[in-house]
C-alpha cells in the first residue's frame, strides 16, 4: 500500500475516533471521580492544592495540577474540562499506528489503530477527565521516541532523547501504573541499546529520575500511608478470573468481536508462516509490556494492597493489540480497506447496540436522581411526594453540582449525616421514625451503586408498592406508593415466609416447645428465644432458584418482641458453595431496637447486595438464621426472605449487560 493511501485511511480512522468521542459533546456527563477531583481544585495556592488536594488522593500530582490551572483559566463546563483528555485519546490512535508501522508494517498499524479508535474501553476513558487517556497518550508517545533512540540512535538522537525524557516524566507524574510502564520500557532499552549509546541512555534515565525527585514525597506517602483498596478499602483483591473477564470487557463481551479478533490472528499466523515473520523481537516486547504490568498489579493486589482495575491496564493495552495482530503482513489497499471497514462496523455496532455506551454513560446517576425528582415535583406537586436521595459527604457535593447546573428543585432529603437523619447502621431507627411521620401518598428514592441495601426494605415497609423504577448506570430511582393501583409493578421475584404456623419448605422445622400462642405478631404463634437457645430455625435455599440477576438484593426481615436489651443478637446470612463460605455477614438487631424499648413488636432487617459479592460460577446455597449470641429473651415472628429485582445495568459500562 502506498504512503498516500496509508495516511488517508489513518486520517479517516482519526476522524472516526474523534466522532465516537465527541457524540453529543454537550451531554457528556461528569463521573463521580471527576467531580471528586474537581472538588479538590478550589484552593488559593499550589501548596494548599498539594497538601489538601493531591497527597490525600491515590494518584500522582500531574492531572490534579493540570485541572487546578485549567479550570482557573477556562471554568468547569464538562466539555471544556474533558476536551484535553478527548484529544489525548485521539492522539493515542495516531501514535499506536506509528509504532505498529515502525515495528511491523502499515497494515498492522492501521488494524491496531482501528481497534483503539472504536473499542469502548479506550473511548470511555477518553471521555473521562482522569489520568487514563492522558497516560495512554504519554505512554505511546514515550515508546515512539524510545524506539527512535534505541533502534535508530544515529538520527536526531538528542531531540528524540529529550522527547523520550519528557514523555517518560509525564508518565511518572500522570499515574502510578503509567510510571510502572515507563520503568518497564526504560529497563527493556538496556537489553537493546547499542553499546556506544548506552551511557547516553543511562544519562537519559537519570534525567527522568531527576525530574521526578520533587514528587518522591507524595509517592512514598501514597505508597505506604495512603493508597487505595486494602483490607478495609472499597476495592477487593482480584481473582484469577480477572484476566478472562478483562479480555471479555475490552472486546465488548461480544462473540462477533471475538470471532473477528480470532480470524485476524489466525489469518496473520497463516500468512506469516507462508511469507515468513521477520520481527519476533517486537512481538516479544509487545507481549511482555502488556503482561508485566498485569502480573505486577495482580501480585501487588493479592499480596500487599488491592489496586488492579481495567483502567490501570489501559497504558499497556495497545501492546496487547500489537502482539495479537503483528502477524499480519503488509496488505494492499484492496484487502486492507475491507478489513478495517469490518473492524469499524462490528466494533461501532456492538458499542452502540450491545454495550449501549451512549445511553448508559450519558445518564449520570447523580444528575438522573435530581432530574427525576424535579420532574416528579412538577408533575405531582410537593404536597403529594417526598423524595430521599442517597448521599454521603462526597456524594452530596456531586449531587449539589447538578442541582446548581440544572436549577432543579431542592425539596428533597439527604440520607447522609448532613441531612435530617443518619442512615449509618446504628441509626436505622431515625430512618424508621422519619418514614412513620410521612403521610404523603408517594415517596421517591434515588440511589447510586454504593447504596445501603437495608434502606430500600425499610422504605418498602411504609410504601410497599412500586409505581415506576428507573435503572441507569451507577444508580436507580424508585417511585413508591402507599396504595396499590393499576400502575404498580412487581419488585419481588421470590418470597418465603416463616410465621411459625407449621412446616414451611426450605425452613428448619420449629420445635413445638418453643412456639408461643399468647404473644405473636401474626396469625397465631411466635417463636420464643431464651438464655438456653442460641439458634433459631434457619432458612436454606439454592441461590439460582431465588435470584435471576447478579444485581438482585436479598431482603431479610422479621418481627421481634424484646423482653430485655438485645445486645449480641444478629440476623446472619451466608452464601456457601461446595463447603466454602463465599460470603458471610450479620446485622445487629440493636440497629433497629433501642435499649429502652421492650415488650413491643419491632421490624428488623438484613440485606445481601449480590452485586458486591464476587461469586464463583456454580449454584451456591443461601442460609439465613438468627444468632442469639447474647442469649437474650425475645419472641420472633414473620421471618421473611425476599428477592428484590436488581438493576441490570448498574455496572453496565464495565460488565456484561
Amino acid at each position: 500500500m502506498n504512503k498516500k493511501a496509508l495516511y488517508i485511511i489513518l486520517a479517516l480512522l482519526l476522524v472516526i475516533a474523534a466522532v465516537l468521542r465527541l457524540i453529543h459533546p454537550s451531554q457528556i456527563p461528569y463521573t463521580y471521580d471527576e467531580l471528586s477531583a474537581l472538588n479538590r481544585t478550589h484552593f488559593d495556592s499550589f501548596s494548599e492544592l498539594v497538601n489538601k488536594g493531591i497527597i490525600i488522593d491515590a494518584h500522582p500530582a500531574g492531572v490534579q495540577t493540570f485541572l487546578y490551572y485549567w479550570t482557573k483559566l477556562f471554568g468547569y463546563n464538562e466539555l471544556v474540562v474533558k476536551l484535553p483528555f478527548i484529544i489525548c485519546g485521539i492522539l493515542a490512535v495516531y501514535f499506536l499506528f506509528k509504532i505498529g508501522e515502525r515495528w511491523f508494517n502499515g497494515t498492522v498499524g492501521l488494524v491496531c489503530a482501528a481497534f483503539l479508535a472504536t473499542l469502548q474501553y479506550s473511548i470511555l476513558y477518553s471521555q473521562i477527565a482522569r489520568p487514563y487517556s492522558s497516560g495512554l497518550f504519554f505512554a505511546l508517545a514515550m515508546v515512539y521516541y524510545w524506539d527512535k533512540i534505541i533502534f535508530n540512535p544515529s538520527e536526531k538522537y538528542y531531540k528524540n532523547a529529550a522527547l523520550y525524557i519528557l514523555f517518560s516524566a509525564l508518565c511518572a507524574y500522570n499515574h502510578h501504573f503509567s510510571l510502572l510502564f515507563a520503568a518497564i520500557v526504560g529497563i527493556t532499552g538496556l537489553f537493546f541499546m547499542q553499546k556506544k549509546y548506552l551511557l547516553k541512555y543511562i544519562i537519559a534515565g537519570i534525567c527522568i529520575f531527576v525530574l521526578y525527585i520533587p514528587h518522591l514525597r507524595i509517592f512514598f506517602y501514597q505508597l505506604h500511608i495512603g493508597g487505595v483498596g486494602g483490607p478495609n478499602g472499597w476495592l477487593g483483591a482480584p481473582k484469577v478470573s480477572f484476566i478472562p473477564d478483562y479480555l471479555k470487557y475490552v472486546f465488548h463481551f461480544s462473540r462477533s468481536v471475538f470471532i473477528l479478533v480470532g480470524a485476524l490472528i489466525i489469518a496473520g499466523i497463516v500468512l506469516s508462516i507462508k511469507n515468513g515473520f521477520t520481527k519476533p523481537e517486537f512481538f516479544a516486547i509487545s507481549l511482555a509490556w502488556f503482561i508485566m504490568p498485569l502480573l505486577i498489579g495482580f501480585w501487588y493486589s493479592v499480596k500487599v494492597n488491592p489496586v488492579l482495575q481495567p483502567s490501570m491496564l489501559l497504558f499497556s493495552f495497545p501492546f496487547l493489540l500489537l502482539s495479537l495482530f503483528c502477524w499480519l503482513p503488509e496488505l494492499s489497499l484492496k484487502y486492507t480497506a475491507p478489513v478495517l471497514l469490518l473492524i469499524c462496523v462490528i466494533n461501532i455496532f456492538t458499542l452502540i447496540h450491545s454495550r449501549k455506551h451512549y445511553t448508559l454513560f450519558y445518564e449520570a446517576p447523580y444528575e438522573q436522581s435530581i432530574r427525576l425528582h424535579d420532574s416528579l415535583i412538577q408533575a405531582m406537586g410537593k404536597n403529594n411526594i417526598t423524595t430521599l436521595i442517597q448521599s454521603d459527604d462526597t456524594d452530596k457535593s456531586a449531587t449539589e453540582y447538578y442541582v446548581h447546573k440544572d436549577q432543579a428543585d431542592t425539596s428533597f432529603f439527604w440520607t447522609d449525616r448532613m441531612g435530617c437523619f443518619i442512615t449509618h447502621p446504628s441509626n436505622y431507627t431515625k430512618l424508621s421514625r422519619f418514614m412513620q411521620g410521612l403521610n404523603k401518598p408517594y415517596f421517591a428514592y434515588g440511589c447510586t451503586a454504593q447504596f445501603d441495601p437495608i434502606i430500600l426494605p425499610v422504605l418498602l415497609t411504609y410504601y410497599p408498592y412500586v409505581v415506576k423504577k428507573w435503572d441507569f448506570f451507577g444508580g436507580s430511582f424508585y417511585l413508591l406508593s402507599k396504595k396499590e393501583d393499576a400502575n404498580t409493578v412487581p419488585i419481588y421475584s421470590f418470597e418465603s415466609k416463616n410465621n411459625f404456623e407449621g412446616f414451611v419448605k426450605n425452613w428448619q422445622e420449629a420445635g413445638g416447645e418453643f412456639l408461643c400462642d399468647t404473644v405473636y405478631y401474626s396469625p397465631n404463634h411466635s417463636y420464643k428465644m431464651d438464655s438456653l437457645h442460641e439458634w433459631a430455625p434457619s432458612f436454606s435455599y439454592k441461590l439460582n432458584d431465588m435470584s435471576w440477576g447478579k444485581n438482585d438484593i436479598i431482603e431479610i426481615s422479621l418481627e421481634i418482641y424484646p423482653l430485655e436489651t438485645m445486645t449480641d443478637v444478629s440476623i446472619v446470612s451466608s452464601i456457601d458453595d461446595n463447603g466454602k463460605t463465599e460470603d458471610w455477614r450479620e446485622t445487629r438487631v440493636t440497629n433497629f431496637i433501642p435499649d429502652t424499648l421492650k415488650r413491643h413488636w419491632v421490624k428488623v432487617y438484613h440485606a445481601i447486595k449480590l452485586q458486591d459479592i464476587n461469586l464463583a460460577k456454580g449454584n451456591p446455597t443461601v442460609k439465613v438464621y438468627i444468632w442469639n449470641k447474647g442469649r437474650k429473651k425475645f419472641y420472633m415472628d414473620d421471618f421473611t426472605v425476599k428477592t428484590i429485582k436488581g438493576n441490570p445495568v448498574i455496572y453496565g459500562l464495565m460488565q456484561k449487560i
